[in-house]
């Protein structure tokens, strides 16, 4: 994707040209590379609600990373398998 750019040593109002014809083009295919390649870069566009259960989520898992790193007795098995679980998403956890 990079190729597809212009040259960065040209004029500026060839490189506003060449964004104004083919910037939107441009976007979209890095886009869809982040999506594909990186799995970020979706638009979710959460409701209200689900907003709000992504902040509990996160409060949940920040209280326990802090638990974890405090003075608290866990086991180290029991530790791990926390840890390797944290911020999986719910169809990838085992609870067998």
């Amino acid at each position: 994707m990079q190729q597809q750019l212009p040259d960065r040593d040209l004029d500026r109002e060839i490189k506003k040209q060449w964004w104004k014809n083919n910037g939107a083009t441009w976007k979209n295919e890095l886009r869809q590379a982040m999506i594909k390649y990186r799995n970020i870069g979706h638009e979710w566009n959460f409701n209200q609600q689900q907003i709000e259960l992504l902040k509990q989520y996160l409060t949940a898992n920040k209280l326990l990373m802090e638990c974890l790193n405090s003075e608290c007795y866990v086991s180290r098995e029991v530790r791990e398998e926390i840890e390797d679980s944290l911020f999986l998403p719910f169809a990838d956890l085992n609870y067998d």
